[in-house]
């Protein structure tokens, strides 16, 4: 089956810290190419992230953001109330020994070294380690997966618009392969009246023999049957590879171009106006073919 290059995934975590969010998006490109927008805490994590896409996609230009927040639940800054009574009473006791009557400000008290304490934010610890990691590649995956149901489901309308194409270039093969053994009773019922034609009032014969060999090299030079029955067997190919191998696209490509090249071959060794009408109409559903399966991964 066929899928597209183009298509989204999106995979979400949130904790009581965190919040993960992990985007994919994807659209045409004969390579792979891969554009990261993460945040700065993340950076240590690009080489890895690319790696992994790499063996989990084939082609496109896929372009991954990555939002890391971290939640204000946890407070960034706690008064140490131990320190604060220690500083309190320490000051209290000089006053009365001083018989200062100078009210203490718990402004004062909070400027001293140890009563304000400041946290890290909340979250930096786990980027340190392997576990977030972990989590981050589950995402990654997760959003991979999204993001291939939607390429396979594109791939499915895809194919249903090349079937149907498809299924008209056999039905014009039919009409030509009907047409081709009456070019050459053509070209010799007229051959045969041209030459009776010219030689009617003059003593001049023409040998059957040599009429015969004429007619007989115009069907040799005629004769489409083999390019015919090649491009019946492009098309058969076409249909294996859609059904039995992934990635497909690159493959499908260059027989849509071996099926245009037997297509303009037929055209010009058919020597039938009718024929050729087909053959352009041909040349045409293969066009439509071959931008459908510029999208196809």
């Amino acid at each position: 089956m066929i899928k597209s290059m183009t298509g989204f995934g999106r995979a979400e975590i949130k904790d009581d810290e965190n919040t993960i969010l992990v985007e994919l998006r994807s659209v045409n490109n004969k390579y792979l190419k891969i554009n990261t927008r993460i945040p700065e805490s993340l950076m240590g994590y690009e080489d890895r992230i690319e790696r992994l896409l790499k063996k989990e996609l084939v082609r496109g230009t896929i372009n991954l953001t990555i939002e890391y927040k971290v939640c204000d639940l946890v407070p960034k800054c706690v008064i140490n109330k131990d320190a604060l009574k220690e500083y309190h009473n320490v000051i209290s006791e000089a006053g009365k020994e001083v018989f200062s009557r100078q009210d203490i400000s718990l402004d004062n008290l909070i400027s001293l070294p140890g009563v304000l304490e400041f946290k890290k934010e909340a979250g930096n610890g786990k980027i340190q380690n392997d576990g977030f990691w972990k989590e981050l590649e589950q995402l990654i995956r997760l959003s991979v997966d999204d993001l291939n149901t939607m390429k396979a489901a594109e791939g499915r309308n895809l194919q249903i618009e090349i079937e149907k194409w498809k299924t008209r270039i056999l039905e014009l093969l039919d009409e030509i392969e009907t047409m081709a053994p009456n070019v050459v009773l053509e070209y010799s019922k007229r051959i045969q009246e041209r030459v009776f034609s010219l030689l009617k009032d003059t003593e001049n014969k023409i040998e059957k023999n040599d009429l015969n060999r004429e007619i007989a090299i115009f069907a040799d030079r005629c004769d489409i049957s083999e390019e015919l029955g090649r491009l019946r067997s492009h098309i058969s190919l076409f249909d294996n590879v859609i059904e039995n191998e992934e990635p497909n696209g690159r493959k499908l490509e260059f027989i849509l171009q071996e099926m245009f090249r037997e297509a303009n071959t037929i055209a010009s060794k058919a020597n039938n106006a009718d024929i050729i009408k087909d053959v352009i109409t041909i040349k045409t559903e293969i066009e439509r073919i071959k931008e459908q399966v510029l999208n196809v991964e």
